[in-house]
């Protein structure tokens, strides 16, 4: 089963990535790779938020 990854973690990678990303020394392919995974972790985030939306607004409509 898949261990489902919490918006904390997926921040505090997101947060590493910026970091390498600002490094001389990283390669343009691994930039490229890094870009490609913390959009996905963006996106990711994002799912998170609107599903945490939704709950909360379901709980202040009852």
């Amino acid at each position: 089963m898949e261990e489902k990854v919490t918006i904390e973690q997926s921040l505090r990678r997101l947060e590493e990535i910026v970091g390498r990303l600002g490094e001389d020394t990283v390669s343009l392919e691994d930039s490229l790779a890094l870009f490609s995974e913390g959009m996905t972790l963006s996106q990711q985030c994002m799912k998170q938020l609107e599903e945490a939306e939704l709950i909360i607004e379901e709980h202040s409509v009852s």
